[in-house]
């Protein structure tokens, strides 16, 4: 069967029923022949066709493929042929949860097939620590709530929480390129990742040469989404349009849309940042034993950290910074102002008088923004925690006695009242360690994005209700969370490379990307720079967007197998940083 498709480029599509494919041909050699089998597991059983698949066209653009399930009562496959693109997706009928739906494979008598690429690459948007973002087209990659162990155990860490749920096939960067994107609606992104290439061990036990991989896209629910009749999965869109990879995602994000802003974004966020993190990080350092390789935890942990931040140090940091020309708009007290992360509350032997503190940054035109891990558990009763292998985990954001914690938490941090902080923002961080899995258990059913969203929602909402103008942070790429995201950060700039240059560049072009006219907060560049000067580093953030430093008097930079360096910060570099930050300002970038 071959039809003729309104898709942009897409020269034809045809079903192939002894083959058991639908070929997808766009120019002259590149091609997606998708199998007609979906394979819809649930934990501990997999989903088999059971007998011949029928192929019915509904309508001169709409086909379905309906066939036997070992697992559920009916199982349609849905393929339309629109003017923006192919959209698939799946209708089932039955009872059983779902531990991964997949698109384009199955098992059939015994066989498992999956899809056959007419292309070597799909490109990832997801950022990262070690900037991989193409892939070859038999390898797997994942988008993700967070650090799965294969996102880890592949590219160290995501660079940002989430991405366009997006990957693009291509061959060599030349045109065309293959969006193969997941359109949700709010309230379906109960899944935890969306994945190329995944495969189970027992894939791996059953087929001889895995390495092959079987270019199917899936879901991974992890058992956490229950049916009982009819359900209607997410749906699969392709489009043939982009003239890049970038052009690919983008034309996704437009077709799938993003949440309208729910306030403006006060003007106060595009000035200049100061944020403690790396001048703590500096200062523990001088009195460790320097090494050439470390673990993100041996590098960014350790209690002379937490001693570092105090009042009395802010108070001096921004002293030396002033009288430097170097003025923030922005500071952000970062993690160890609190004593319980979980709880947080001021730490009064490091500040004695945070309000006192707040309330003279804000008569010298500073605005104050206070670090929050929002997964951290740390002071939290075992009771409103997630559970995680029968054992309690993070935060759960689904407990009612935990969202009145948090609703009381954040009015201390920034309401205005006798007895708050009165400070103008969080930063929140931890995002990453969004917990997964089969043995997640919360109070209320709810897993995947849609538990990060719903404590997202929490903070946002109980921000704005402690202070209308306040503003949350996140290091977000992923367009469902845009509308709760007043300044976008870039997030912890690990690289493979020998400066942050390009990742800054590339983790901002997502975030314009997904929040547009939302401010982008440039990190900590500075600490992540080995190679090139520190001026080039500076001019490349102004261009990017709001810049930032994370050092007021001490300097770390280092990389894997290279010699630490920490330094004073000197006159050169001061006068680099009230150079650029004051180009800014008149709109003057490199």
């Amino acid at each position: 069967m071959r039809l003729v498709t309104p898709c942009p480029n897409l020269a034809s599509a045809e079903f192939v029923p002894k083959k058991m494919l639908l070929v997808l041909r766009s120019g002259e050699s590149f091609y997606h022949a998708m199998s007609l089998l979906s394979q819809v597991d649930a934990p501990g059983a997999e989903d088999e066709t059971t007998g011949a698949p029928a192929i019915e066209a509904l309508s001169e653009t709409h086909v379905v493929v309906t066939a036997p399930s070992s697992l559920w009562k009916k199982k349609t496959q849905h393929y339309l042929f629109a003017a923006d693109g192919v959209r698939h997706w799946i209708e089932l009928e039955g009872e059983g949860a779902v531990d991964r739906l997949h698109f384009g494979r199955g098992i059939l008598s015994g066989l498992r097939l999956g899809s056959v690429p007419g292309y070597t690459q799909f490109f990832s948007p997801l950022p990262n620590f070690i900037e991989k973002q193409q892939f070859h087209a038999a390898e797997h990659s994942s988008i993700a709530t967070g650090n799965t162990a294969e996102i880890l155990a592949q590219v160290r860490g995501c660079g940002l929480h989430g991405a366009p749920l997006c990957f693009v096939a291509h061959e060599e960067n030349r045109a065309p390129f293959m969006a193969a994107g997941i359109l949700a609606k709010p309230g379906e992104y109960g899944f935890n990742s969306f994945d190329v290439n995944y495969l189970s061990d027992t894939d791996r036990e059953q087929i001889a040469e895995p390495i092959i991989g079987t270019q199917s896209f899936s879901l991974a629910y992890h058992g956490h989404l229950k049916i009982s009749g009819k359900w209607v999965s997410p749906t699969l869109w392709f489009n043939f349009s982009g003239t890049s990879c970038m052009d690919a995602v983008a034309r996704y994000v437009a077709t799938l849309g993003i949440p309208p802003r729910r306030r403006s974004v006060p003007d106060w966020t595009r000035r200049p940042v100061f944020c403690t993190w790396h001048e703590q990080v500096a200062r523990h350092a001088l009195g460790q034993q320097v090494k050439s390789s470390q673990t993100f935890k041996e590098a960014e942990s350790g209690a002379t950290i937490a001693d570092t931040l105090t009042q009395a140090n802010c108070e001096r940091w921004l002293r030396t910074l002033s009288a430097k020309g170097i003025k923030p708009g922005t500071l952000i007290l970062d993690a160890k102002w609190q004593e319980k992360a979980g709880d947080p509350s001021v730490d009064a032997k490091k500040f004695p008088d945070l309000r006192g503190f707040v309330d003279a940054c804000h008569a010298q035109d500073v605005r104050v923004i206070l670090w929050h891990n929002g997964w951290d558990a740390d002071g939290v009763p075992d009771a409103e925690r997630c559970r995680v292998d029968g054992k309690p985990g993070p935060t759960d954001p689904t407990h009612p006695a935990f969202q009145q914690r948090l609703a009381n938490y954040v009015e201390r941090m920034l309401s205005a009242k006798p007895g708050c902080y009165n400070a103008d923002g969080l930063k929140v961080d931890g995002m990453t360690n969004t917990p997964h899995g089969p043995t997640l258990e919360t109070h209320a059913p709810l897993a995947g994005f849609e538990l990060a969203r719903r404590l997202l929602e929490l903070l946002y909402d109980a921000a704005a209700k402690a202070k209308p103008d306040a503003v949350i942070g996140q290091f977000t790429g992923f367009p469902y969370f845009g509308d709760l995201c007043d300044f976008a950060r870039t997030g912890d700039l690990y690289t493979v490379k020998g400066d942050p240059n390009s990742a800054n560049r590339f983790r901002a072009a997502i975030q314009n990307l997904i929040m547009p006219g939302v401010p982008v907060d440039t990190d900590g560049a500075l600490r992540f720079n080995y190679v090139l000067s520190d001026r080039e580093v500076l001019d490349c953030q102004t261009q990017i967007g709001v810049p930032c430093i994370y050092q007021a008097e001490t300097l770390i930079q280092r990389r894997d197998l290279c010699l630490p360096r920490i330094k004073t910060v000197d006159d050169n570099l001061y006068a680099d940083i009230a150079a650029t930050w004051h180009n800014k300002e008149l709109g003057e970038t490199p």
